[in-house]
């Protein structure tokens, strides 16, 4: 098998064909599909066919927006992010995608912290990164330089 094409899966789960049904007929918007059709179609809207698919896509969107209520009661509001007093850690950061989330904090005003194994890049002093040398892999280094990110980082 090439190592570029991931495993397929083996078995077929309850979570599986539950979002599958939710993406299709449980979906409110493939249910309203249903009596738009018949209404196409100029089924009257006092025909059987009419009123159980009306019925059936009212149920399906109740259901959408109790899911959605439930979840914000039980997560409560989203609540802002304050990045002064947070120390963000990136791993990776001297180039690439890292170093531009590590700009992008930096910015917001959160202290930022970049470990990379990579030789110190040419950064700013005044930008808000401090740069450690690290290599993740190894356990001894990540404590080392957890504890001086610790210590220096505020």
């Amino acid at each position: 098998m090439p190592a570029d094409k991931p495993p397929s899966p083996t078995r077929i789960s309850i979570d599986l064909l539950l979002k599958v049904a939710r993406r299709t007929f449980l979906h409110p918007f493939a249910a309203w599909m249903i009596p738009l059709s018949l209404r196409a179609q100029a089924t009257p809207y006092h025909h059987l066919s009419f009123q159980i698919s009306v019925a059936y896509a009212s149920f399906i969107t109740i259901l959408s927006l109790l899911s959605v209520l439930n979840t914000r009661f039980a997560y409560g509001r989203p609540k802002p992010a304050e990045h002064s007093e947070d120390v963000i850690v990136i791993t990776g950061g001297a180039s690439g995608l890292g170093f531009l989330l590590a700009e992008f904090y930096a910015m917001r005003g959160a202290a930022v912290a970049v470990v990379d194994i990579k030789v110190k890049p040419a950064l700013q002093e005044s930008s808000g990164i401090a740069y450690y040398q690290c290599d993740v892999a190894n356990a001894g280094h990540v404590s080392v330089t957890a504890k001086r990110i610790q210590s220096e980082v505020s």
